[in-house]
């Protein structure tokens, strides 16, 4: 008889070993969408794992419709967030065949690119020995006219071939190749490409990832989001500079407000109110309550404006003002080859209300150390010789940088010296995460601190939305 009854009317006995196997898959399944969501920058902890796992055990899994609203009910934390997950939902969660078909797509196009790039490295090279170029400098090369590969290739057919040209000329040919396919790359038209997360490892997710962030970027794409902030137009600037002080503001607030359980009746903790009436069936029950903590992080900003990082400047001083702006208390530097505090310079502009470029411009002319070379490990040693004091457990340090500098080593010794006294360092890095192998400084840092690729607006509000709570602490 139909409906798994028998002819008598008893239910016949279910086989445990096939329930295991149906719970065994929904683990895996659920492990893997939040693998997604997290590399989309949806922070999701393993207490709100446990939490999506219980809501999905109280709804009837043939239920699209209550299968997402239970998910996005115990992953989405804000508004924010919910294009990103709607986008993975989709993709995830899409009929076999079109998962398949999807895949095989991305798989054809993923070798596509690799045989076209391997034609690039071919192509580029200095007597006989291909450049070290990175893969989006090889994409812009495959997207030149035949007319500009040819000039190219004969420039470096020509430079091989000179006279008393030997092989200790290939670092500077390389460099002149660089520079000319970073140019080239910033005239060519169309939009500005939507950052894409780093690789999962899977190729299935990683197609996944590709779809939800398309799927995202139409609803969240102000495309001065994803545009390198060294080139905005001069007419965007103003739009460029609301949206950064929006970002820092929410980075800030995320940075510093910091809550504790309390058993006081005074402000509802609605998440851990949730996540603990679930085994009610959603039925508010046991309520709980948060109060704000008496001590607040402190926020210290580190902040680099030598030569290499002078495009970036602007971004870097809105940043400051955007912190500033919110968090009392914070604290400004600014390097190069040495260590410049402008606390007082900041906390001037904000109170006469001279927000936007003429602050930042007046930070500039003041300073003595923009537009100079880069030593980070003199300014740390600046920065321990005066003002050490300002280290503390409760502080959050946070450096902009490209990573370029001297002295590394003695950056690195400091570096773990000023992570092991305080919460947090958090290093915002406006190199492409695909070019920091390239620098040996890059790998080096990134190994002390919490590093995140930051070179768009888009980059910012992806480390704000992936949670800053509490750091992972390394060895």
């Amino acid at each position: 008889m139909s409906g798994g009854v028998t002819s008598g009317g008893a239910a016949p006995p279910r086989d445990p070993s096939a329930d295991e196997a149906t719970a065994e898959r929904l683990v895996e399944s659920l492990l893997a969408f939040i693998r997604v969501l997290r590399h989309l920058g949806l922070g999701v902890t393993p207490a709100e794992t446990v939490d999506a796992l219980t809501a999905l055990t109280l709804v009837d899994l043939s239920d699209r419709g209550a299968v997402r609203a239970a998910l996005h009910a115990t992953l989405v934390k804000t508004e924010g967030q919910s294009a990103l997950f709607d986008g993975a939902f989709e993709a995830f969660f899409a009929p076999p065949e079109v998962r398949e078909a999807r895949l095989a797509s991305w798989r054809r196009a993923r070798a596509a690119e690799a045989e076209s790039l391997s034609e690039a490295s071919g192509e580029l090279k200095f007597q006989g020995e291909p450049l070290d170029l990175s893969p989006e400098q090889l994409r812009t090369y495959t997207r030149l006219s035949e007319e500009d590969q040819r000039r190219l290739r004969e420039f470096l057919a020509e430079s091989s071939a000179g006279f008393n040209v030997d092989r200790k000329f290939q670092p500077i040919i390389q460099s002149i190749v660089r520079g000319h396919l970073d140019r080239l790359r910033q005239a060519q038209a169309g939009p500005p490409a939507v950052p894409s997360p780093p690789p999962t490892g899977d190729e299935d997710l990683d197609a996944v990832l590709e779809v939800a962030l398309e799927a995202a970027s139409g609803v969240e794409g102000d495309p001065l989001l994803y545009l390198d902030m060294k080139d905005i137009a001069a007419a965007d600037l103003p739009r460029a500079t609301r949206l950064i002080r929006r970002l820092a503001q929410r980075l800030a607030t995320r940075l510093a407000r910091r809550y504790r359980r309390s058993h006081r009746r005074r402000r509802p903790d609605m998440r851990r109110t949730v996540r603990s009436n679930i085994r009610h069936g959603g039925v508010l029950f046991d309520l709980r309550f948060r109060d704000r903590r008496v001590l607040r992080p402190r926020l210290l900003v580190i902040a680099d404006v030598s030569g290499s990082m002078a495009r970036y400047t602007a971004f870097t001083l809105e940043l400051i003002f955007g912190l500033a702006s919110v968090v009392r208390g914070v604290e400004a530097f600014v390097f190069a080859e040495e260590l410049e505090r402008v606390t007082d310079r900041v906390t001037q502009a904000l109170k006469a209300g001279a927000g936007g470029e003429p602050a930042a411009e007046r930070v500039i002319r003041e300073s003595r150390v923009w537009g100079r070379g880069t030593e980070l490990g003199a300014a740390l040693e600046q920065f321990f010789a005066g003002h050490a004091g300002l280290l503390t457990h409760d502080t959050v340090v946070v450096i902009v940088s490209d990573t370029k500098t001297l002295g590394a080593e003695r950056a690195a010794r400091l570096l773990e010296k000023m992570r092991a006294r305080t919460r947090r360092v958090l290093w915002l890095n406006t190199l492409p995460r695909e070019e920091w192998p390239q620098h040996r400084t890059a790998t080096l840092f990134a190994g002390l601190v919490d590093m995140h690729e930051c070179y768009t607006l888009a980059h910012l509000e992806r480390v704000i939305r992936a949670g800053l709570g509490r750091p992972v602490r390394r060895r």
